[in-house]
């Protein structure tokens, strides 16, 4: 039985994902196809899907179940066996013999005692929700694919066509339901996103000067990480991407350009990040875009590597050669890995957008700003599009204060 493993690659520039077998072949021509049809789409999300049907194929793979074959005979899979994956689905591990389900424990003579330790085994063991629902989905989208190629509009059979209309909303069914039954608490509005004990000791520490400062190095470029991200609730993405020329410094030398782009031959990462919502103007300090300016003129110009692109946030080591290459995704989250550890709670770049639009609230309330004024600032200041409910999260918190 041959192994399947995920690939990501680059061509011309172009990031790619893929499934491959254990010679660096493609597991499957058809799976293939169907990863080539997300192309497009926001890089992280074509790794997430190609993840879920990687986790497909491994499952029926396990099984000795060929889907195509099954596709392309119209047997299809039976409802017992689309029930048998559902369940797998749930699981962190992928099982085709079900046995990561069982739980061994030492001779606990309560029966009550062992129900509830077996109970919280299980639920220790089930992905959330979400992850459920996505494998369900590729399942589902991956045989509509191939029935799509095997059986096309002039096959009158309808006993096939009833059964993989059944097998279709059953499916479908289950992924609405993991939806509205989501695992997640719902939030209190009345909580802040970070207290703001919790917020004042951060932008202490980030300072480069700082004592508790935990960064042996890159001091500066990581306070203007996390300042820029603070004070515009720009995304990670959008932070990552930013160029020297995205800098406004004339006028009032307090705005940088926020957009998508397209193929970018400079950038050497693999994982490219981008904007992802609208283009927009983010307004910073003047004293942070200064700070910013003089990065870039004085410390990142020094960096070797850097005179071949124009992303400001450059690695400022060696690590695996990335000298002066633009910081990827991951370095980013690894520097608020080291601050959450500092400061003893999990901090995250998308939480200080949602501690801007808190601190948004409160400046626009001491002003007295109109709410319809208000809402539509958030709006432009977010990126998002008219019409997007995206702002009912923040009315909530607004309104519950």
């Amino acid at each position: 039985m041959s192994s399947i493993k995920l690939k990501k690659y680059e061509f011309n520039h172009i990031p790619w994902v893929t499934l491959v077998d254990e010679f660096d072949c493609p597991a499957c021509p058809y799976a293939s196809a169907y990863l080539s049809t997300l192309h497009g789409q926001a890089f992280n999300t074509q790794v997430r899907k190609a993840a879920e049907l990687l986790f497909v194929l491994d499952y029926f793979q396990k099984k000795q179940i060929s889907l195509v074959e099954r596709m392309a005979s119209g047997k299809l899979i039976t409802q017992t066996e689309y029930f048998q994956f559902q369940l797998a689905s749930a699981s962190k591990k992928n099982s085709s013999s079900g046995s990561d389900n069982s739980v061994v424990f030492l001779d606990v003579s309560d029966k009550r005692l062992r129900n509830a330790l077996s109970a919280n085994a299980k639920q220790l063991s089930c992905v959330q929700n979400e992850t459920q629902a996505g494998r369900i989905r590729r399942l589902r989208q991956y045989l509509e694919m191939l029935y799509t190629h095997f059986h096309d509009a002039q096959d009158n059979d309808s006993e096939i066509i009833e059964r993989y209309e059944k097998l279709r909303a059953g499916m479908k069914m289950d992924e609405d339901s993991l939806g509205k039954n989501s695992s997640y608490g719902v939030a209190d509005p009345t909580e802040s996103s970070i207290p703001n004990d919790v917020f004042v000791r951060m932008l202490e520490m980030i300072l480069p000067s700082s004592p508790r400062n935990p960064f042996k190095s890159s001091r500066i470029r990581n306070y203007l990480i996390v300042s820029i991200l603070t004070q515009s609730g720009i995304r990670r993405g959008a932070l990552a991407k930013l160029k020297i020329s995205d800098l406004i410094l004339h006028g009032t030398s307090d705005q940088i350009r926020i957009y998508r782009s397209g193929i970018d031959a400079t950038d050497s990462r693999l994982d490219k990040p981008n904007q992802k919502s609208k283009a927009h103007l983010a307004t910073v300090p003047q004293n942070l875009m200064s700070q910013i300016n003089h990065y870039a003129n004085h410390i990142r110009s020094e960096i070797p590597g850097t005179q071949f692109h124009d992303f400001i946030f450059v690695s400022e080591k060696n690590s695996r050669g990335t000298l002066g290459h633009p910081l990827s995704l991951k370095s980013i989250n690894s520097i608020f890995a080291v601050l959450s550890k500092a400061l003893g709670f999990h901090i995250y770049p998308h939480l200080l957008r949602h501690k801007w639009n808190e601190l948004f609230d409160v400046k626009a309330t001491e002003l007295g700003i109109d709410s319809r004024i208000l809402e539509e600032a958030r709006r432009y200041a977010m990126g998002w599009v008219a019409g997007s409910s995206m702002n009912d999260i923040y009315n909530d918190k607004r309104l519950a204060d």
